[in-house]
């Protein structure tokens, strides 16, 4: 679950609506007002939705030919086309006038989707699923495509409720027709879309259980072709308010809806919640590159990052206009520093393995000699940083990102250190810690060095008698001589750091071999791998 920082917090608390909804077939218009709380006002209301302006994405859009002064919305992508429920009336089958809304009564067309995302060429779905006297509005369709569920209208008590009907093909036509039998007398069933393994139906209602207006619910379809119980989606996702036309992505990475509960710009905005591990995450408001102060509902999106959604903002055509979009994900970058626990030394060469919240591995770095890694997130996602280093044990960070502009985050990793061992490694008494490091060429001590032999103080402080060798070894390039010296250097080297921290100097004699022991004794042919190894210093329990 995620966790809401105090600024997501405060939006929550700060936002106060007066609006109302009108959806089309799916539902009458609803008025609702709330009041603004003591801390809230105008300029409040006003900051709350500039820190909105960030999303994660970047959306365009434009408004499609099609739209007409009816109101139009784009409800399913079938074979090549697009299914459009709309009042417009078309051709010779055209239904009659909703008198509660004077428009014609919604059916369903289909129209030719260019490379552009333009609609064209709107056709009747299906005369045997489009009523002259009933509305048709959303569809869902399983992947072969010849099964589709669909809501119509049906009178009751003089009010029209949408129902989940569904049909099959087993040909040409659409046939054997059903209402399926968890819809609820008195009661709204609207918006079915299929999970992507198309055993699940989730769907929009405001039957007994709802938590507010509409809720988001789902029913499981069994093997033998019956339904569960709906289930409402939880209140990670429902609130007091209305949540409505759900869409499932196809890999089933993200659920989208439009909401007017959660935190938003103002009517119903689009959010979309992260699917982990069959769970919904926290909704994420899409932002106002797509959302307006208006209605923005029926996110529809193919695996290009292209689709479409329904407004009814100004500057439309009619009451709910459809809108062709593409995106592109806001990327951040993360600026690590990874350092002792202790000392907040700084530690270079350390590995960091960064994890999405899906469990996959999406970068691994390695941080530079300022102890500094960076790289790259996506916005309004949680992270897991596993940093690890010869020495040192290896620690997690978690990491969540609340902003959708383009921004660098800052985050320090501290790693507390390993103690020595004393080991037994052909048939020498050693303590063993990690390798020792200098400059290239160099006998002076690196600074992370000093943390890493002060763990051999610690063991000297904890061994009062104990007197130890310090061999120093260098890998097989440069001349034999002067390996010889430079060994014998580093050795004298971490031997005076023992000292300088009150080590006698009788419990410690320093030895340099050059080349002369190499562990890996490759040649001319040794990987970087090998020369490594090979350049080593050994600390020797001598008595």
């Amino acid at each position: 679950m995620r966790k809401f920082t105090k600024t997501v917090l405060a939006l929550a608390a700060l936002f106060t609506v007066t609006f109302a909804t009108a959806q089309g077939p799916e539902a009458e218009a609803i008025e609702t007002s709330e009041t603004y709380s003591n801390v809230a006002d105008k300029d409040a209301e006003n900051r709350a939705i500039k820190a909105l302006d960030p999303n994660g994405f970047m959306y365009e859009f434009t408004n499609l030919n099609i739209n007409t002064k009816y109101s139009e919305h784009a409800t399913a992508f079938f074979r090549d086309k697009v299914i459009v429920s709309s009042a417009k009336k078309i051709g010779a089958f055209f239904s009659k006038k909703d008198k509660n809304t004077n428009e014609g009564f919604y059916n369903l067309y289909c129209g030719d989707l260019n490379q552009k995302g333009d609609i064209k060429n709107l056709v009747n779905f299906s005369r045997a699923i489009n009523t002259r006297e009933s509305h048709e509005g959303s569809v869902a369709l399983n992947d072969a495509q010849n099964v589709v569920f669909f809501t119509r209208s049906v009178e009751e008590n003089g009010q029209h409720n949408l129902k989940i009907f569904r049909a099959e093909m087993p040909e040409y036509e659409w046939t054997n027709f059903e209402m399926l039998p968890f819809n609820v007398e008195g009661y709204a069933i609207e918006n079915p879309v299929l999970s992507p393994d198309n055993k699940t139906i989730y769907f929009s209602s405001n039957i007994p259980g709802s938590k507010g207006g509409y809720d988001l619910f789902s029913v499981t379809i069994n093997e033998d072709g019956t339904y569960t119980a709906p289930k409402n989606l939880g209140s990670e996702i429902n609130t007091h308010k209305d949540e409505r036309y759900p869409y499932v992505m196809g890999d089933n990475s993200a659920l989208y809806f439009s909401s007017n509960g959660h935190y938003n710009l103002g009517g119903l905005d689009v959010f979309e919640s992260k699917i982990i591990d069959g769970r919904f995450n926290f909704p994420v408001n899409m932002g106002s590159s797509l959302n307006s102060t208006e209605d923005d509902f029926g996110f529809l999106m193919d695996q290009s990052n292209s689709g479409f959604f329904t407004s009814n903002r100004a500057g439309g055509k009619g009451g709910n206009d459809i809108y062709y979009f593409k995106r592109e994900k806001t990327t951040q970058a993360l600026q690590g520093l990874v350092v002792d626990y202790k000392t907040n030394m700084v530690l270079p060469n350390a590995t960091v393995t960064v994890v999405d919240s899906y469990g996959r591995v999406v970068d691994k770095i390695t941080s530079d000699e300022k102890g500094i890694f960076t790289t790259t997130i996506i916005p309004y996602n949680s992270y897991t940083l596993n940093a690890s280093k010869d020495g040192f044990i290896e620690t997690e960070e978690e990491f969540e990102s609340f902003r959708g502009d383009d921004y660098k985050h800052k985050l320090t990793i501290k790693l507390p250190q390993a103690k020595a061992e004393i080991v037994v490694e052909d048939e020498k008494t050693v303590i063993k810690i990690e390798n020792i490091y200098f400059d290239y060429n160099k006998w002076i001590l690196k600074d992370e060095s000093t943390l890493s032999l002060n763990k051999i103080v610690e063991v000297f402080n904890e061994n009062p008698n104990m007197k130890i060798e310090i061999n120093a070894h260098t890998d097989n390039r440069g001349r034999a001589s002067y390996n010889n010296k430079l060994s014998n250097k580093r050795a004298a080297a971490a031997r005076a750091y023992l000292l300088a921290k009150g080590i006698d100097a009788s419990r410690v004699i320093s030895n340099g071999y050059g080349e002369s022991q190499l562990l890996e004794d490759c040649g001319s042919t040794c990987t970087e791998a090998q020369h490594e190894t090979n350049r080593r210093i050994e600390f020797i329990i001598v008595e």
